[in-house]
C-alpha cells in the first residue's frame, strides 16, 4: 500500500506540477499494516502563514484533504476520480510555516462508492501534540461510468 500511496503523489508531480497539491510536497513516509495507518509528510512554507505568523486554516485543511484523498486513490483499481464530498476540520493548535507537518492517515470505512478517511496532523518538532484533526467522505466514480 506504500509504494500506491507513492506512486500516486509522483503522478501528481507528473500531471499537475506546481499545482496546490504538488506545492505541499507531500511524501509517504510509513504504512503500518496492522493499524491501516499511513503516515505522511508535508512542507509548509513561509507563504502559506496567516495574518497571526501560523499555517492558515485553509492551507491546514487543503494539507489534510490532499493526505487522505491520496491515500483514498489506494483502495480502488482502475481508472477513476475520487473527489472529496465532504470534509471536516477540527483545530486542536497551530502549525507554523517552514516547519514540516506531520499527517496520520487511516481508512475508516470503504463501499462501492464511498471512502470515509480521518486524519491527524502535527508539528514535526512535537509529533505527540494533535494540531488538526480531520475526517473526510471521498466519492469514487469509474471513468466511463
Amino acid at each position: 500500500m506504500l509504494e500506491q500511496v507513492r506512486k500516486w503523489l509522483n503522478r501528481l508531480h507528473e500531471v499537475a506540477p506546481g499545482s496546490a497539491g504538488d506545492r505541499l510536497y507531500l511524501e509517504a513516509l510509513e504504512y503500518d499494516q496492522s493499524s491501516k495507518e499511513f503516515l505522511l509528510r508535508s512542507r509548509s512554507e513561509d507563504w502559506m502563514r496567516n495574518a497571526h505568523g501560523t499555517l492558515h486554516g485553509g492551507l491546514c485543511a487543503t494539507i489534510a484533504d490532499q493526505a487522505m484523498g491520496s491515500v483514498a486513490c489506494c483502495f480502488k483499481q482502475g481508472e477513476g476520480i475520487i473527489p472529496a464530498i465532504e470534509l471536516h476540520l477540527n483545530y486542536h493548535r497551530p502549525l507554523m510555516p517552514g516547519e514540516d507537518v506531520l499527517i496520520r492517515v487511516r481508512p475508516v470505512s470503504v463501499t462501492k462508492t464511498l471512502i470515509h478517511m480521518s486524519a491527524q496532523l502535527y508539528r514535526q518538532s512535537a509529533p505527540e501534540k494533535l494540531c488538526v484533526s480531520a475526517s473526510a467522505t471521498y466519492f469514487y466514480k469509474e471513468m466511463g461510468k
